[in-house]
C-alpha cells in the first residue's frame, strides 16, 4: 500500500514538472515573439519619427518662406519685377 502510494506521488510529481516545463516553454516563447513585435514597432516607430521631423522642418520652411514674401509685398511694397524691367546678364568664360 506504502509502495503504490509512493508510485502514484512520484508519477503526479513527474506529471507535474513536465507540465509546468511545457508551460515554461510556451511562457518564453510567447515572451519571444512579443520582444521581437515590439522591436519592430519601434524601429517603425522611430523611422516614423524622424519623417514626421523631416515633414515639420519642411513646413517650417515654407511657412518662413509665406511669412517673408507677405512681409515684402505688404509691408515693404516689393512686388516681382515685370518682363520689361526683368536685365538678363551674361556672363563670359575666359579661357586661360
Amino acid at each position: 500500500m506504502i509502495n503504490i502510494r509512493k508510485q502514484l506521488l512520484f508519477i503526479g510529481l513527474v506529471f507535474g514538472l513536465m507540465a509546468s516545463s511545457i508551460q515554461l516553454i510556451v511562457h518564453i516563447y510567447d515572451y519571444r515573439v512579443t520582444f521581437s513585435e515590439l522591436e519592430k514597432f519601434n524601429k517603425k516607430y522611430e523611422d516614423l519619427s524622424f519623417k514626421s521631423n523631416l515633414l515639420l522642418n519642411e513646413v517650417e520652411y515654407f511657412r518662413n518662406q509665406l511669412t517673408i514674401r507677405e512681409v515684402a509685398t505688404e509691408k515693404l511694397g516689393m512686388r516681382s519685377p515685370r518682363v520689361k524691367e526683368q536685365v538678363v546678364v551674361h556672363r563670359q568664360v575666359l579661357n586661360k
